[in-house]
């Protein structure tokens, strides 16, 4: 809730019965998850890896 998400959004991604795979789908983690978020987490981003790996500058 600390990231803005609503009260209700809260609690059902917390009792839900869905696994991780399919928990990580639902919009109100993405929002709390940003990528923004897990960059300043200090997580490398699989993607800007592959950018690197076929685009050298």
């Amino acid at each position: 809730m600390r990231q803005g998400v609503h009260v209700q959004a809260a609690v059902a991604f917390g009792i839900t019965s869905k696994g991780p795979w399919r928990s990580s789908k639902t919009p109100g983690i993405n929002q709390v998850l940003s990528l923004e978020f897990l960059k300043s987490e200090g997580l490398y981003s699989l993607r800007d890896g592959w950018i690197k790996l076929y685009y050298p500058e």
